[in-house]
C-alpha cells in the first residue's frame, strides 16, 4: 500500500500539473527581463531602472528596442566624459537617449526601410542601410552603429543589438553647415540672405548643400565676386531658397525622375546616377547625402543650381542692379535726382565705386545737411555722383594701386590694398573701404563704398594752411611771393617740410627765421627745390633716378623713402600722398637744398 506521504506528494504533483494546464506558469520574458538576464546588457538594464521605464518596456508593447551591448556603453561614457555613476543620475538624458532606441512596433530585420527615416520613441530619427553583410545605424548625429544580432523575440517585441550607443541630433542643419568646413561660404550666404532663422527652425527641411568649390565656381560663371553675391540678397535668396526641399527626403526617398518643388516654387529633377537637372538645365552631382540634423537632412552637391527667373546681374545695367539691392536705395535716388540715370544705363562700360545708404546717412551728418537738402543741391549732387564713376570697366584685379585715379567728374582718387581689402582715398584724404568688389552688370562693374568720396576742395597752398605743422613752410611760400604759382593749376607735387624741418636748417645756416623769410632769392631757390612738376604719388615715385624740380636742379629718393639732396645731405619721406585739388603734397623731415 502506498503511505500517506507518497498519497500527498502526487496530489502535489497533479495539483501543479492542474495548475499548468489552466496558465499559471511564468509568462515568457519581455525587453525588460530580456535585458536583466543577458550579461552583455547588464548597463542597458541598469540605465532603463535609472530612467524608469522599466514600466513602459515591461508593457504589452509591442515594441523594438535597439539594445546596446555594455562595451558600446562604456565606449559612450569616454566619448562624452562621464562616468556611469553620472549617466544614470542624469534622467532626463537617460531617457531621451534609451527612448532614442526603441520604436513603438515590432520591427523585424526583414522589415527594416532600409535608407528610410525611422522616427523613435524619442521623436527625432535615424536610419539604418545595408553595407555588404552588415546592417549600420546612422543616428541623428552622423555616428554609426553596427547591428551585431537581429530578431531576438520576446513577449513584447523585438530586440536588435547594437555595438554602439545611438544619440539624437543635437545640431540643426545651420549648426551642421557651420561644424563642416566645406560650408563656410554657404553659411556666409545663408546668413547674408537673413535665412539662419528660417532653416534652424522646426522643418523639416532637405538641403542639397553647394560645397565651397561650387560656390566658387559658380561665382565665375555668374562673374561676380563672393562679396557682390552676399551684398546682392534679393538674388541670394531666391538662389538659397531653391536648394531647400519643405520636407525630409532621405536618398532612398529621393523620387527618381520626378519634379522636386522647392520652398523658391520652382522645382529641379534627379535621376538614378543623382545627378541634378536645374531649370536652366544645368547639370549638378550629389556627391554626399544623408547628413541628418535635428530639422531635416543635408545632402552636398558639387554645383550651385539655379531657377529659371533668376535675373543675373549680366541682364541688368548698371541703374537696374543698384534698384536690386535694397542697400543702395539712397544711392538710386541721388542718381535720379541728379538726372544721371540715363548716363549710368548706356552702353558704357563704366565703374562706379557705389556708396551704401550708411554711408550717405554718415556724409549727411558731416556736411550737416538733410537728405532732402542734398537732393535737392544738383551742381553738389553730380559733381559728387560723378566722382564716383570711371569712364571705363575696371575690375579690382586692374585698379592701379596707389596711382591716381581720375573719375568723370575731374579730380583724382587713389586706391590701396590694405590687408586683405581695398580703401579708397579721395580728394580730400578722407578714407572709404572697398566692401564688395566686381559685380559685373551689362554696361560695367560695381564696387561698394562705406563712405561717399568728396573731391577735392583745397589746393596745396590752402592744404599746408590747414595743417599746424607747416606754419613756417606756409610763411615762407608767403615771404617769396609763391602762393600764387602754387594754388595755380598744377599739377604739382610738393615735398613739404615740417616746422621741426625748418627749426633744424635755420641751426645748421646759423640764421633766425626773420633772417631766412627776408632773403627771398635763398628762399625762392629753396622752396622751389621742393617741387616737382606733375603729380607724382608714392607709388609713382622713379627710385634711385634724378627728379628733376622747378628750381631746375634734381634730387634722388631710395627704396627707404629717403631723399639725397644736391649737398649730399638726406631727409626722410615721413608721409605721402596728401591728395590736393592741383597736385600732391609727401611730408619730409628736413629741409632738401640745392647746391650753394
Amino acid at each position: 500500500m502506498l503511505s500517506l506521504q507518497w498519497l500527498k506528494r502526487l496530489s502535489l504533483v497533479a495539483w501543479m500539473g492542474f495548475l499548468g494546464a489552466c496558465g499559471g506558469s511564468d509568462p515568457a520574458p519581455d525587453i525588460v527581463d530580456t535585458a536583466r538576464s543577458d550579461a552583455r546588457f547588464s548597463v542597458l538594464a541598469e540605465a532603463i531602472d535609472a530612467a524608469d521605464l522599466a514600466g513602459t518596456l515591461s508593457g504589452s508593447g509591442p515594441f523594438t528596442v535597439f539594445a546596446p551591448t555594455n562595451d558600446a556603453f562604456a565606449a559612450l561614457l569616454s566619448e562624452l566624459k562621464l562616468t556611469k555613476a553620472q549617466l544614470l543620475a542624469d534622467k532626463a538624458l537617460l531617457r531621451a537617449v534609451l527612448q532614442y532606441h526603441v520604436l513603438p512596433a515590432q520591427v523585424l530585420k526583414a522589415g527594416v526601410p532600409a535608407g528610410r527615416a525611422i522616427t523613435p520613441l524619442a521623436g527625432g530619427v535615424f536610419k539604418i542601410d545595408a553595407r555588404g553583410s552588415d546592417l549600420i545605424v546612422t543616428d541623428g548625429r552622423n555616428r554609426n552603429a553596427r547591428i551585431t544580432a537581429t530578431d531576438l523575440t520576446v513577449r513584447n517585441g523585438v530586440l536588435h543589438v547594437v555595438d554602439a550607443v545611438l544619440l539624437p541630433a543635437n545640431r540643426n542643419i545651420v549648426e551642421t553647415a557651420q561644424a563642416t568646413a566645406a560650408f563656410s561660404t554657404l553659411v556666409e550666404a545663408v546668413v547674408a540672405a537673413n535665412l539662419q532663422g528660417t532653416l534652424s527652425g522646426t522643418g523639416p527641411f532637405t538641403v542639397f548643400a553647394p560645397t565651397n568649390d561650387a560656390f566658387a565656381a559658380a561665382l565665375a560663371e555668374l562673374g561676380l565676386s563672393k562679396g557682390a553675391l552676399l551684398a546682392d540678397t534679393a538674388l541670394l535668396s531666391k538662389i538659397l531658397t531653391y536648394h531647400v526641399v519643405p520636407s525630409r527626403v532621405l536618398k532612398a526617398e529621393v523620387p527618381v525622375g520626378a519634379a522636386i518643388t522647392t520652398v523658391e516654387g520652382q522645382s529641379f529633377t534627379v535621376d538614378a546616377s543623382l545627378a541634378i537637372t536645374d531649370r536652366l538645365g544645368r547639370k549638378a552631382t550629389i556627391v554626399g547625402t544623408d547628413v541628418l540634423a535635428s530639422n531635416g537632412v543635408v545632402h552636398v552637391i558639387d554645383k550651385v543650381i539655379l531657377p529659371s527667373d533668376v535675373t543675373l546681374p549680366s541682364q541688368r545695367t548698371l541703374v537696374q542692379q543698384l534698384q536690386a539691392m535694397p542697400q543702395f536705395s539712397t544711392l538710386v535716388e541721388a542718381v535720379v535726382a541728379a538726372d544721371l540715370q540715363d548716363a549710368l544705363s548706356g552702353a558704357g562700360p563704366l565703374t562706379v565705386f557705389a556708396p551704401t545708404n550708411t554711408a550717405f546717412a554718415a556724409l549727411l551728418t558731416e556736411l550737416g545737411l538733410t537728405k532732402a537738402q542734398l537732393l535737392a543741391d544738383k551742381p553738389l549732387l553730380t559733381a559728387v555722383l560723378q566722382y564716383h564713376v570711371l569712364g571705363s570697366q575696371v575690375t579690382s584685379a586692374a585698379v592701379p594701386l596707389g596711382q591716381a585715379v581720375s573719375p568723370l567728374a575731374g579730380g583724382i582718387f587713389k586706391v590701396d590694398a590694405q590687408g586683405s581689402g581695398l580703401v579708397v582715398t579721395d580728394g580730400r584724404n578722407r578714407q572709404a573701404s572697398v566692401g564688395f568688389v566686381d559685380l559685373r552688370v551689362k554696361n560695367g562693374v560695381i564696387h561698394a563704398l562705406d563712405k561717399v568720396l568728396l573731391p577735392a576742395n583745397r589746393d596745396i597752398v590752402q592744404t599746408a594752411q590747414a595743417l599746424p605743422q607747416f606754419s613756417i613752410l606756409v610763411e615762407a611760400v608767403v615771404a617769396a611771393n609763391l602762393q600764387g604759382a602754387l594754388s595755380g593749376t598744377g599739377p604739382l607735387t610738393v615735398f613739404a617740410p615740417t616746422n621741426d624741418a625748418f627749426a633744424a636748417l635755420l641751426t645748421e645756416l646759423g640764421v633766425s627765421k626773420a633772417d631766412l623769410l627776408a632773403n627771398t632769392a635763398l628762399l625762392t631757390q629753396v622752396l622751389t627745390y621742393h617741387v616737382v612738376p606733375g603729380r607724382v604719388l608714392k607709388a609713382g615715385v622713379p627710385l634711385n633716378t634724378a627728379i628733376t624740380t622747378l628750381q631746375g636742379e634734381s634730387f634722388t629718393v631710395n627704396s627707404s623713402l629717403a631723399i639725397t639732396d644736391q649737398r649730399n645731405r638726406r631727409a626722410g619721406i615721413a608721409a605721402t600722398d596728401v591728395l590736393t585739388s592741383n597736385g600732391v603734397i609727401h611730408v619730409i623731415d628736413r629741409v632738401i637744398l640745392p647746391r650753394p
